[in-house]
């Protein structure tokens, strides 16, 4: 008679992050564990006390598995995008894992605890922003947060498997996220003036709606088109240019004349330019009106919200 092949605590283990592997942690359950293995309950809750157990090992497994293969991305370069790259790459390949290890069993006090906690090597990424971009202190930390969150986006999408995003895609994205950044953290008031006004309509003269613009517009064909050479604007485009501020700041035409009834599609077109970055000049053009008139139709839209 053969003898019974002995269920460790590492068999159990094995076999649990498999099924939450392939089937996500809903898969992992008593039944189907004991069913995977050909043994009883006890063989379980001898090991590790309660099915709870079983999941809470999955999960301190599954960061294992999340901080070998993610921190291999520091051999990339430069070592700061190889580590985002890694990221997103590890959520493509363990999308099960992967959610596991981001879901949050409390409410995180911001978004900056939560990354600490979920997604780590802050202190290697600093070191990797210090070494490729010289960037210290307060500045080093905006480039961090800022593109952990822009990775945590695009991981996000891979998990549910309905993203087409392939990995040089997301090298591309993650490239022209952390030149934004850059280049807001390093040009002076006078230089993000030129995107931001610092005072009008549109978003303030500040570094995180600078940001923001600089990302949409190498991320939306048309944007990155007019802000490479302005051109006039066709009447079509302008239902792109309407979507691309409705996805990005959840305004449309309608709510624009709700808030503000005596707006004319003028004023909204101004407003829409104003909002996505373009400077008066780069408006004249877009518009086929002079900067005076640019001028002007900005002071009157200015006036006409106050109102």
């Amino acid at each position: 008679m053969a003898r019974p092949v002995t269920v460790t605590k590492e068999r159990i283990l094995s076999a649990a992050l498999d099924l939450v592997r392939f089937g996500g942690p809903s898969a992992l359950t008593a039944r189907s564990l004991c069913t995977r293995l050909d043994c009883g309950a006890n063989a379980i809750f001898t090991s590790f006390g309660s099915i709870q157990g079983v999941r809470d090992a999955v999960r301190e497994e599954a960061r294992k598995l999340y901080r070998k293969r993610v921190g291999d991305g520091f051999a990339l370069n430069p070592p700061f995008k190889g580590f985002g790259i890694a990221f997103i790459w590890f959520a493509m390949d363990e999308p099960y894992l992967f959610s596991m290890i981001m879901e949050s069993r409390t409410q995180p006090a911001s978004y900056k605890d939560y990354i600490d906690s979920h997604v780590g090597f802050k202190a290697e990424c600093l070191s990797a922003i210090a070494g490729t971009f010289g960037l210290h202190g307060k500045d080093a930390e905006t480039l961090y947060y800022q593109l952990i969150l822009v990775a945590i986006g695009l991981a996000s999408t891979c998990t549910d498997g309905k993203s087409p995003l392939t990995i040089p895609q997301a090298s591309e994205i993650l490239g022209k996220n952390v030149r934004a950044f850059l280049m807001v953290i390093r040009a002076g008031a006078d230089e993000r003036e030129k995107y931001v006004p610092r005072a009008g309509i549109g978003p303030g003269g500040d570094v995180d709606s600078y940001a923001m613009m600089q990302s949409l517009a190498g991320q939306n064909h048309l944007l990155e088109q007019l802000h490479a050479a302005p051109r006039y604007i066709q009447d079509g485009e302008w239902v792109e240019l309407e979507r691309v501020l409705r996805n990005s700041f959840n305004l449309t035409f309608e709510s624009l004349q709700s808030a503000y009834p005596g707006l004319t599609k003028g004023d909204i077109r101004t407003y829409i330019l104003s909002h996505l970055q373009f400077s008066v000049s780069e408006q004249a053009v877009l518009l086929g009106i002079s900067p005076a008139s640019v001028t002007k139709a900005r002071q009157r839209l200015k006036a006409k919200m106050r109102t």
